[in-house]
């Protein structure tokens, strides 16, 4: 096979049965430049032939990066693509997809995107990187990146019936807000934390830890998810021990290896539950008072009342 697409591509050298040996300088420098350039020629079309059968055996080979591509919320993601060995890939046939084929991310054909075969989700947020494509480089950029674009894709290179893929992750991340935390003193008179973060992507691990780093575990944690498809997460913690002085809520992205944390101190809400504590007696105090001055006025009335009367019957009065 390969020897009849050799013959094809180029013809062998020709051959002069007239030579004369004892031509002329200029007749042999003519002859020597037209074999130079023959034989020029016949290495294009050697090599030609050549990329045409790696391409006909299917020895071509798409490979995309090893490790998932990480891309954050709201900006560009790049997905690389290598077809080796090198070689133009402008006018072969191009396509991202996710798993299935039909999920079309983005496609090249004819030399050109095609733009309505794309699905609707990706349309217009998508750019294939062409300035490389003589080299065998071909890069997708996603724009806008959103949470649904957290997975798989598949680079496709297609030439004729022949093809070959590679598969790249996507993994999108967003990092939260700062922890908000509030403090609250139970009707046990002990302190319940509740610490609070929102616009995480992936969602992320919460964790309770002491003075010494230690886990403590939490009393709740709840998690909901917003249309956009982030992350807010919400845990509580049921302070038992008074010895804990220093408290941190942590919030960890594991795909970025970030977090974000809010420290607590119990030394700042003991004030705190000194000014309830005062509040709450003040409180019944001021209810005893009231009673206290309810009763009286009662008892000084039954005592007014009976005086009166005593001074009607003294009187010989009705």
């Amino acid at each position: 096979m390969l020897l009849r697409l050799c013959r094809t591509c180029f013809s062998p050298f020709p051959m002069s049965h007239g030579h004369n040996a004892l031509g002329s300088p200029c007749l042999s420098d003519l002859r020597r430049q037209r074999v130079s350039s023959i034989y020029q020629g016949s290495l294009n079309s050697l090599f030609l032939c050549f990329q045409m059968f790696i391409l006909v055996a299917g020895a071509f080979q798409v490979q995309g990066p090893q490790e998932p591509v990480v891309a954050m919320l709201g900006g560009e993601a790049e997905l690389p693509c290598i077809l080796t060995p090198r070689q133009n890939i402008k006018y072969m046939k191009i396509s991202w997809t996710q798993y299935l084929p039909s999920q079309v991310v983005h496609l090249y054909e004819d030399g050109k995107d095609k733009p309505e075969k794309v699905m609707g989700e990706y349309l217009g947020r998508t750019q294939l990187v062409k300035n490389a494509m003589h080299k065998g480089i071909m890069t997708l950029k996603i724009l806008n990146v959103q949470p649904s674009d957290n997975r798989q894709y598949r680079c496709v290179i297609q030439y004729g019936s022949f093809y070959s893929e590679a598969v790249i992750e996507l993994k999108v991340a967003a990092l939260g807000s700062h922890p908000q935390l509030l403090v609250e003193v139970t009707k046990s008179s002990q302190l319940r934390l509740e610490c609070k973060s929102e616009g995480w992507f992936p969602q992320p691990k919460v964790q309770w830890m002491d003075s010494e780093a230690g886990e403590i575990p939490a009393e709740s944690e709840t998690h909901t998810q917003d249309k956009g498809g982030l992350f807010h997460v919400t845990t509580a913690l049921l302070l038992r021990e008074t010895s804990q002085k220093n408290l941190t809520c942590s919030f960890w992205n594991s795909v970025l290896n970030q977090k974000k944390e809010q420290q607590f101190s119990t030394a700042v809400a003991a004030p705190t539950r000194v000014i309830e504590l005062i509040s709450t007696i003040l409180i019944i105090s001021g209810i005893c008072l009231a009673l206290l001055v309810l009763q009286t006025s009662i008892f000084t009335g039954i005592y007014l009342g009976s005086k009166k009367k005593a001074r009607k019957i003294s009187k010989g009065q009705p």
